[in-house]
């Protein structure tokens, strides 16, 4: 069964088109900065983080709002916590997804507008949600 958090991550990229790094950190932020940080300065915050970072296909967007999720969580000047957690996530979301890379999960160079737009016509992000929910899953098995 799904939890309520990856039903709303999953609604944000899906219906409110927001990027999967916004949708998987706005699940969390709010309540693990204890309300310091609003809804608004969240997707600020996570807002370069699409497509893998700037578009550049890397680390999936998904992911990094985890990473981002989990410091909030276990993060400090010592980071042995924050590491060990963030390992184990990203280790099983490649076990389940084959990657934790942008280019791979989608099959898409995300360089310039021309292989943005050639990834939407070809559905390319249509496996985003499920990204985002996995990632969500995920984190709640850890926090």
């Amino acid at each position: 069964m799904t939890s309520e958090k990856a039903k709303k991550a999953r609604k944000l990229v899906q219906e409110q088109k927001v990027h999967c790094a916004q949708a998987v950190f706005t699940a969390y932020g709010e309540e693990l900065s204890s309300g310091q940080v609003d809804y608004d300065n969240l997707m600020k915050i996570s807002s370069a983080f699409s497509g893998g970072i700037a578009h550049q296909g890397n680390v999936c967007g998904a992911l990094t709002g985890a990473l981002m999720t989990l410091g909030f969580k276990y993060g400090g000047p010592d980071s042995r916590k924050v590491n060990e957690v963030s390992m184990k996530f990203l280790e099983e979301f490649k076990s389940r997804n084959g990657s934790i890379i942008c280019r791979d999960l989608i099959n898409h160079d995300l360089l310039t507008d021309e292989d943005v737009q050639k990834a939407f016509k070809a559905g390319a992000f249509n496996n985003c949600p499920k990204f985002v929910e996995d990632a969500v899953v995920l984190l709640e098995k850890l926090l």
